[in-house]
């Protein structure tokens, strides 16, 4: 048996514990198997995304990319989130109207990524 009143985490918005507290122990017990679930498919669709992406992903060079500078940014955005092999995924993210690829990797269950470069070089003509 719980004594105490557990505390709220802090990443729990205050709409939500507030609208929690008034629940039935029964409903709690819904709501928490609902959110397991809930969880578990969001994951899942990451994860989907992240294969998707990787059908997309450019398996050779570049155009826009010098053979030798793009390997360099691969294996330094390797380096630097200390990925193994050919683990992760390539994608491209936009951020303030340019395009940038990063690599992505699952760990348990959070999705992880690391800058790897702009889609076109800052020096690139285009």
């Amino acid at each position: 048996m719980i004594e105490q009143e557990p505390e709220v985490p802090e990443s729990v918005p205050e709409y939500l514990s507030a609208g929690l507290d008034k629940q039935s122990p029964e409903t709690l017990r819904d709501i928490a198997e609902f959110t397991k679930q809930l969880a578990a498919w969001k994951e899942t669709e990451a994860h989907k995304e992240i294969e998707k992406r990787a059908e997309q992903e450019p398996r050779e060079t570049p155009d826009e990319w010098e053979e030798e500078e793009w390997r360099e940014a691969v294996e330094e955005a390797r380096d630097d989130a200390d990925l193994k092999g050919s683990k992760g995924t390539l994608t491209t993210k936009e951020i303030d109207g340019r395009d940038y690829y990063y690599l992505q990797w699952r760990e348990g269950s959070k999705i992880k990524s690391e800058y790897v470069a702009p889609v076109v070089p800052a020096d690139s003509d285009s």
